[in-house]
């Protein structure tokens, strides 16, 4: 009877152990397939690229039964062109954009305001235009197509100047216009006299002393949405609707966490500051999710109505906008936002800082036990192993002969030698293991340096989009390792990873097909490439070369017969139980049987790759 009992804890111990890895590994699947949506956004447009940094970074999308891809843009013509393409489900942009896209024909719909910013005209501190109508004979430049393009040309207009004739107006992308204030340093600016801009690189020059504004204005962002995805997923749409909801409060709640992620991940010189002073949106007073408005009031039509009418005046084409604007879909996410209670949202994504806070904590779960709950049960297997055969022993020490003490001490020096060789193998295996995954982070960060160095040997605007890129991927492949035991956690960034690798590769593409295979994109694609390669031999070493389950339960059954020997022949030795020597051998087994869990585990304990590397490579890439 006492045998059974004994029996029975072990292996009740045994299932403690081994449970959660079973679990881990046969999770339950969800009862429903995400939608993928595709997601246009514009990286200087900081309010959109705010919110957009809580879409990126939580589980947001995904907790709404969507399966985000995040694809950046300069400013909104090459954006309308993607649109147009059908590489698009989600449009994020002013409100010109919008328009002109579906001016043009495209089938898409505007469902609702995202954000209020501003834009102006800005010049040189020290030139001699103090007001539009000085600009006659001048060179301003300007993103056509977007709200600054449209907004210096009607202020032309206003001043009784033809923007065709009067003004050389310059069509220029919104980075080379950063590029060439920012080169001037205050002075005159590199082939251009003005430029029309948005915020908050207006707040950003202006505070900084390299630009003053001659004109300033209020602009309507938009959420567009393609007619195709509203047919086909009517229900998505509307839960995409309330995760923006979601994000804007979470983005008025924390707005100095959410405008250092933006910082670091555009690196277009942006400063706290100047994104501050750049908050014009009325949803930034909001303290609740009730509060946050995306509805299209009065203004906002007015907005849109006068966007058409530049379309129309512009050649885009002309447009109805009763039909353009589809307010249904957004009412019935604010009737879900007001009846639902939501969940605190996820980070699946931190700051390199936050990283740093889940490498140290020693008891954050990963895809098993708890390492402490481990070496919990190995103290008692032990203690219970070690007991069990001391009972045993005494039990039968009036059936040894004095003769049969030394075979039955070989015998047990013999158990604990075959302990120790299959812990030795354990340890190997493990120690193999974990210098693999150092060997590989060393690789990864290189490579990635590599190709971070290269991209900015390619042109505009493929440049600043491809570095932004590969800032995200690292952001990605910080956080990767500590989801390693996580299934839905790596799964979620798994896909971010694997959407970045395609975002990056059809650059190349683009490239290649303008530029064909000069020498520069050669070693640029080949510099990507070792990055791929390296991100899935990381995953691999990280989430599937383990330690078999096989050799686990052979170390834990040949460690609790050796604790029964050492047990049994203390038994029959006659000698009293020494509760000090028991527990200090149970503890030392337990810290050995620790060790060799947390070797083998990837981003969790004390003995862990340490990401040093990867996250300098990031700081690195901010400077």
């Amino acid at each position: 009877m006492a045998f059974r009992r004994v029996f029975t804890f072990i292996s009740v111990a045994l299932l403690l152990v081994l449970g959660p890895l079973m679990v881990g590994a046969h999770g339950e699947d969800s009862a429903a397939s995400p939608v993928p949506i595709r997601i246009g956004w514009q990286i200087p447009a900081a309010t959109q690229g705010q919110i957009l940094q809580v879409l990126k970074r939580t589980q947001i999308l995904e907790s709404h039964g969507l399966e985000p891809v995040f694809i950046p843009f300069s400013y909104g013509r090459p954006q309308v062109h993607a649109a147009f393409s059908g590489e698009l489900d989600v449009f994020f942009s002013g409100d010109q954009p919008a328009i002109n896209l579906i001016a043009r024909g495209g089938h898409w719909k505007i469902v609702g305001r995202l954000f209020e910013d501003g834009v102006g005209i800005i010049v040189p501190p020290n030139s001699p235009i103090k007001q539009v109508k000085d600009l006659k004979g001048a060179v301003v430049a300007s993103p056509f197509g977007s709200v600054a393009h449209r907004d210096a040309f009607r202020e032309q207009e206003a001043a009784s100047l033809d923007p065709d004739r009067d003004v050389s107006n310059l069509n220029m992308d919104i980075l080379e216009i950063s590029g060439r204030v920012n080169q001037a340093r205050g002075g005159k600016w590199d082939g251009i006299d003005a430029a029309a801009v948005w915020e908050p690189i207006i707040s950003e020059f202006e505070l900084d002393g390299l630009a003053r504004s001659i004109t300033s204005k209020r602009y309507l962002g938009v959420i567009a949405v393609s007619e195709d995805f509203i047919d086909n997923h009517p229900k998505a749409v509307v839960e995409f609707l309330i995760a923006l909801t979601r994000s804007w409060e979470f983005f008025t709640l924390n707005p100095d966490r959410v405008m250092d992620w933006y910082i670091r991940d555009t690196q277009l010189s942006y400063t706290s500051e100047s994104l501050i002073a750049a908050r014009v949106d009325s949803n930034f007073a909001a303290r609740s999710i009730k509060e946050i408005r995306l509805d299209l009031d009065q203004d906002a039509m007015t907005a849109l109505g006068q966007a058409a009418q530049w379309a129309l005046d512009s050649g885009e084409g002309d447009i109805n906008l009763s039909e353009a604007i589809d307010t249904q879909l957004l009412s019935r996410a604010s009737t879900e936002v007001s009846r639902r209670d939501f969940q605190e949202l996820k980070i699946i994504l931190p700051s390199t800082d936050e990283a740093n806070i889940a490498y140290k904590d020693l008891f954050d779960g990963l895809n098993s036990a708890p390492l402490s709950i481990i070496f919990i049960v190995m103290i008692a297997l032990a203690i219970l192993a070690i007991e069990f055969g001391f009972r045993l022993g005494r039990s039968k020490r009036k059936s040894v002969r004095e003769n049969q003490t030394t075979p039955i001490a070989t015998v047990v020096g013999a158990v604990l030698a075959m302990m120790a060789f299959v812990i030795a193998l354990t340890f190997g295996s493990a120690n193999n293991r974990f210098d693999a995954r150092k060997t590989a982070l060393i690789e990864d960060v290189t490579a990635i340096n590599t190709a971070y160095l290269r991209a900015n040997l390619i042109p505009e605007p493929q440049r600043t989009t491809v570095r932004n890129l590969l800032r995200d991927y690292v952001q990605a492949r910080v956080g990767i390792v500590y989801a390693y035991g996580q299934p839905d956690t790596l799964q979620l960034v798994q896909q971010r990873a694997k959407t970045l690798q395609e975002l990056m590769w059809s650059h190349v593409e683009t490239l290649s097909q303008e530029q064909g295979e000069n020498r520069v994109n050669v070693l640029f694609i080949r510099a990507l490439n070792e990055v791929f390669n390296l991100h899935t031999k990381r995953v691999v070493l990280g989430v599937y070369n383990r330690i078999p389950t096989a050799m686990w339960l052979t170390l834990i059954m040949a460690s609790s017969v050796a604790m029964l020997a050492v047990g049994f022949q203390f038994g029959i030795g006659g000698s009293r139980r020494i509760h000090t020597a028991k527990l200090a051998l149970a503890v030392t087994f337990a810290l050995v049987m620790v060790l060799a869990f947390d070797l083998d585990r990837a981003g969790e304990g004390l003995i862990a790759v340490n990401q040093q590397p990867m996250i300098d490579l990031y700081e690195g890439m901010l400077k």
